[in-house]
């Protein structure tokens, strides 16, 4: 047979959890962001808004995407309810409708946010993780999953599998409290290191409603990695499994060592007088419902569509398992020993060279 006669190797079809309305989610992300970032500068320059002031304006993509998740799914009463509350607010305080819309409205489309980009990253990142320590020269992409992931380069990570008895009949609670806490220590730990940095000064004056802003997007970029503790996804070996969520956890929390840094500039901003101490408990307040009401909503509109997809689609990505490898005779092996017909073999005579007499 001829080199150019030979058959190709035909590569796996790759997985993707990505839909229409997903991919016009995107576009209309990006387009927004693109004219949020004009409409700010053009606030900073002509119209002397300064760094702070001018945030809202970086929260329009979330409040579009939200607004449009209301009407694509009828739920007209909730917006009636938002548009009451908020023109009732707007004469008993009219700085409070800014707070309405960014709880109500603005909170739904980062949800939307969250289920988008975890169809765009799960089985992507899934299959890097399962090759990485099998391929002659990683890819960019892989060496950075590697990293964040904090994969052992010795690990043969063929073997990876998720929980297939995830049932979301109920809202999980456990997960949606370990999503905020995660959410909240890295929005706690910016906002500290930017607003309360003596070395930077935007002008914080006035109500801390704008720092609402900051966590939309923070919420948005941590939020997504829960997923990996949803499924469970894990390598599974003889020993311990190595799971990737507790991976990117040990990373996450190298990230944030210089945690003293963070509690001298807190400690300083209380100290600071009555006008600073009011303006360091507020923002943790808002911190605190920003990121709860973006992971109730998440968890209780998007997460159980995210994850039944993910089930659906797991054998497509690994149409059969891989054993990690032979256990001795009386020990616990990765074979699924009840599984009828499953061959047995003595661990000593795998892989013997036969004998030609």
């Amino acid at each position: 047979m001829k080199a150019k006669d030979k058959p190709k190797l035909s590569k796996p079809s790759k997985v993707s959890l990505i839909r229409r309305s997903d991919r016009t989610t995107i576009v209309l992300f990006i387009a927004l962001f693109i004219a949020s970032i004009v409409a700010y500068w053009v606030l900073m320059t002509y119209y002397e808004f300064t760094v702070y002031t001018g945030l809202p304006t970086m929260a329009i993509p979330f409040f579009v995407i939200g607004a449009v998740f209301y009407v694509v799914n009828r739920r007209y009463y909730a917006m009636m309810f938002i548009a009451a509350v908020s023109i009732i607010s707007f004469f008993i305080l009219p700085s409070s409708v800014l707070f309405i819309l960014y709880l109500l409205v603005c909170a739904e489309g980062v949800a939307q946010m969250i289920e988008v980009i975890q169809r765009l990253i799960f089985y992507d990142i899934m299959t890097s993780v399962q090759n990485v320590n099998v391929k002659t020269r990683p890819s960019l992409f892989d060496r950075i999953v590697v990293f964040f992931f904090n994969v052992p380069v010795d690990l043969d990570t063929r073997n990876l599998t998720i929980d297939m008895t995830v049932s979301r009949n109920k809202i999980p609670w456990m997960d949606m409290v370990n999503s905020m806490l995660l959410a909240l220590l890295f929005c706690m730990f910016i906002w500290i290191y930017v607003f309360l940095n003596p070395s930077i000064s935007i002008g914080t004056t006035g109500v801390p409603i704008y720092t609402f802003t900051i966590i939309l997007y923070l919420s948005m970029i941590v939020i997504p990695w829960t997923i990996f503790n949803t499924m469970n996804a894990r390598v599974v070996t003889e020993y311990r499994d190595f799971s990737l969520y507790s991976g990117f956890m040990e990373t996450f929390k190298r990230m944030f060592l210089p945690i003293f840094a963070a509690l001298l500039f807190l400690v300083g901003a209380l100290f600071a007088g009555p006008d600073q101490l009011y303006y360091v408990a507020m923002s943790l307040a808002m911190i605190v419902a920003m990121t709860v009401f973006t992971s109730v909503m998440y968890f209780t509109s998007n997460e159980m569509d995210v994850v039944g997809d993910i089930l659906d689609r797991w054998s497509e990505f690994q149409p059969t398992d891989i054993y990690s490898s032979y256990g001795k005779k009386g020990e616990r092996s990765s074979l699924k020993d009840h599984v009828p017909g499953t061959p047995r073999r003595d661990p000593e005579d795998c892989f013997m060279p036969i004998q030609k007499s």
